[in-house]
Formats: structure tokens, sequence, C-alpha cells
């Protein structure tokens, strides 16, 4: 798996490098408790991510490689078949880099180990390009 660049990798040392998996869904189809009365039903809701655990949310998603962030689209496809918007979303993967060290690379260790737990659970195995499908 090829990791993210991390601090000290780019030539300024303050940036740090970090995969995230973004949402978007017809507001209408948006949980309730992330709706926003300014959206019409039909408006795209942009701003949102998925959560280590599969949940949408506002929150920032922070995976330390783009070969797990795919895995986990994966896993997510498979999760939301349930969900009310099941037809009508989409998925982003986007590699972002940042000035926010600390919050980047805590989030990198947190969230990538709680993705790897999840996906150890559903039976998706190990984390090499090579077992991704």
């Amino acid at each position: 798996m090829q990791l993210l660049r991390e601090v000290g990798d780019f030539p300024n040392k303050s940036v740090v490098e970090y995969a995230t998996i973004r949402a978007e869904i017809p507001h209408r189809l948006v949980p309730s408790n992330l709706q926003n009365p300014h959206y019409r039903d039909d408006d795209i809701v942009q701003g949102l991510y998925v959560s280590p655990v599969g949940r949408l949310s506002y929150k920032t998603l922070y995976l330390n490689s783009g070969e797990l962030a795919e895995q986990f689209i994966v896993y997510l496809c498979s999760v939301f078949k349930n969900r009310p918007y099941a037809k009508d979303y989409r998925l982003k993967l986007e590699v972002i880099t940042t000035t926010q060290k600390v919050t980047a690379t805590k989030g990198k260790l947190k969230h990538s180990a709680q993705v790897k737990e999840i996906l150890s659970g559903a039976g998706l195995g190990t984390y090499s390009p090579d077992s991704f499908v």
C-alpha cells in the first residue's frame, strides 16, 4: 500500500497529505440530523463526508492511503444499498494537501485504524493493491 506523504516529505515542513471520501446526495435524501433549511429538496449537498464507520457527516475523514480509501468505497457501496439514497448518491475519493498537520496526522492515524478494522470485520482481508477489486 502506497502511503500518502507525511510531515517532512514536502519542502514546507508544515504540509501533510491525506485521502478523504466526499459524498454528494440530494438534500431530500440526507438524514434529518444533517439537513439544512436553506437547501431546496433537489439541491446536491456537497460538504458531506463519510465517517470511519460508514455514516454521513460534515466532519472530514482522514485516511493515510488512496488504496485504503478505494477499499472503503467498495465497502460503502454495499452498506449504502440499504439506505434511502441507495440509487442517488456519489462518492468521490480526494487526495488533499493541507497545512493543518496536527489535525490531519492525528486524524489519519485514528481514522485509518478504524477503517482497517471495519474492513477486516467485513471480510475484505488485507490492504494491498492486489486485494482491491
